[in-house]
């Protein structure tokens, strides 16, 4: 298989596994798409599995598989407890999913971070969900504009694809793992009922890993 067909056949995937990370940090879970989410995961671990994540991915489904211990009426009420200690909580706190918190000095939202997406968004002519209202630095919104992106250049070749490949190696190193491992550490820090977000933070840290060398690879 060349590098047009290993491209192409792989940007379906790419964009389908940023999609599903961003809706998952964007809100809470509630019952039904956590009781979607426990369906899909075995197709998921395998897909993680085959990206070299299986350790990580099977956290995560530990995780999943331990809210059996809770009563299933309460399982979304605790992760939506979880999500608001993580990620909802004053900085000292949680683990602020916004780019500015871990680059600016000051901490504050709204940073360079966030006018450097919304440059990046007008340059790509890329359209988010009206409905997300977040300062454009939230970590959702990176994995979105991965998933637009990817699913736009899913078909380039060439020296088209070499120059995609590298733009999005790029993006990824300096737009989100320049900042992705100090939220992840502050995931693991804090204590939460479940083990469920901070093996989703973890798992994805080292998707992007894994895939920035891919398309370091590729190119």
């Amino acid at each position: 298989m060349n590098n047009e067909q290993q491209w192409q056949a792989a940007n379906k995937a790419r964009a389908a596994l940023y999609r599903w990370f961003a809706e998952i940090f964007a809100r809470e879970f509630n019952k039904q798409n956590l009781a979607e989410l426990q369906r899909q995961y075995p197709a998921l671990h395998q897909a993680f599995s085959e990206l070299g994540l299986q350790a990580q991915s099977e956290r995560l489904q530990k995780a999943l598989n331990n809210l059996k211990v809770i009563p299933e009426a309460d399982r979304a009420l605790e992760l939506a407890a979880d999500f608001a200690h993580m990620f909802l909580l004053s900085g000292h706190q949680s683990a602020p999913p916004y780019a500015s918190y871990y680059l600016e000095a000051d901490k504050m939202l709204y940073g360079k971070p966030a006018q450097q997406m919304s440059q990046f968004l007008a340059e790509h002519e890329l359209d988010l969900h009206p409905d997300f209202r977040e300062p454009k630095d939230h970590l959702s919104i990176y994995l979105q504009v991965l998933s637009l992106w990817i699913q736009h250049g899913s078909e380039a070749e060439g020296e088209e694809l070499a120059r995609i490949a590298a733009e999005q190696s790029d993006f990824l190193q300096s737009a989100l793992l320049n900042w992705l491992p100090k939220f992840n550490e502050r995931c693991q820090a804090i204590r939460v009922k479940t083990q469920v977000y901070p093996a989703l933070t973890d798992l994805l840290l080292h998707f992007v890993r894994a895939d920035q060398q891919a398309l370091v690879e590729l190119d």
